[in-house]
């Protein structure tokens, strides 16, 4: 993904061209898991219609947005989708890893969520509007120069399915006015981030003050009580004493700990 300097990543106004596409998403990493040819995808996509889409443009454009968004992104662990994907695990945890690994995709998706829509929640707010969306925007667009160059029609339809989207992984509800509607994080969500981010051997204290867990809208110490019912699940050893923090992985890696899961 393209980088402005270190840190941040270019905002691509892509969410404008299709939203969650939770199902299709499913649906493709089903069809990779049977048969693992691309070309064979695209056909059932186009010439059976296994998205259920009407229109033939419409079919090539999620088939193209679920491959840059998973399939083709560096940033994602496609294996590791796939698997979850194709699991027994219920709906809600398929679902939220989805989520995850959608908003890592999307850089701009995980800036409203982390930078705007956390401290809405904290600050305690419980409407969210089009407005608060498009002021975030505003405020992004000195260190996000990129913003500038889109039509307001773009930047409205940006914040239009944004919103949308975020009711699709059921953090907002409403139609017309948007509520948060903060749902239960399952524990192998949190347990899935902790392993991804101990593969990459960042500290507990780096861990314990990611961004990451700022998209299911968890706070230091709920995540804390994660880590803890992780352990009680033995997956990991957890002790902690005020600010000083003591984990163990017990060896095990994500791959391993969604082997553990997947069953």
């Amino acid at each position: 993904m393209p980088t402005l300097g270190k840190e941040e990543k270019i905002y691509s106004a892509g969410i404008t061209k299709g939203l969650s596409l939770i199902k299709e998403t499913k649906i493709f990493f089903q069809e990779l898991n049977n048969t693992n040819d691309l070309d064979e995808i695209q056909t059932k996509v186009l010439n059976d219609n296994i998205f259920d889409k009407t229109a033939l443009g419409s079919r090539r454009n999620v088939l193209s947005l679920i491959k840059q968004r998973f399939y083709l992104n560096s940033e994602i662990n496609t294996e590791i989708l796939q698997k979850i994907i194709n699991s027994n695990l219920n709906d809600t945890i398929k679902n939220f890893i989805i989520y995850y690994y959608f908003s890592k995709s999307e850089s701009i998706v995980y800036d409203i969520t982390t930078k705007a829509l956390y401290n809405m929640l904290l600050d305690g707010k419980s409407i969210v509007t089009k407005k608060d969306i498009q002021t975030f925007l505003d405020n992004q667009s000195k260190t996000h120069p990129e913003i500038n160059k889109w039509t307001e029609s773009t930047k409205e339809r940006v914040v239009q399915h944004y919103l949308a989207i975020m009711k699709d992984f059921k953090f907002l509800k409403g139609s017309q006015k948007k509520q948060f509607d903060i749902p239960f994080i399952p524990a192998e969500i949190l347990l899935f981030i902790l392993f991804e981010k101990l593969d990459e051997k960042i500290n507990i204290k780096k861990i314990l003050n990611s961004d990451d867990f700022k998209l299911f809208f968890l706070e230091k110490n709920e995540i804390i009580n994660y880590f803890e019912e992780g352990a009680k699940m033995g997956y990991i050893r957890f002790n902690h004493t005020k600010a000083i923090y003591d984990l163990d992985s017990k060896g095990m890696t994500l791959e391993g700990y969604v082997d553990a899961i997947t069953g």
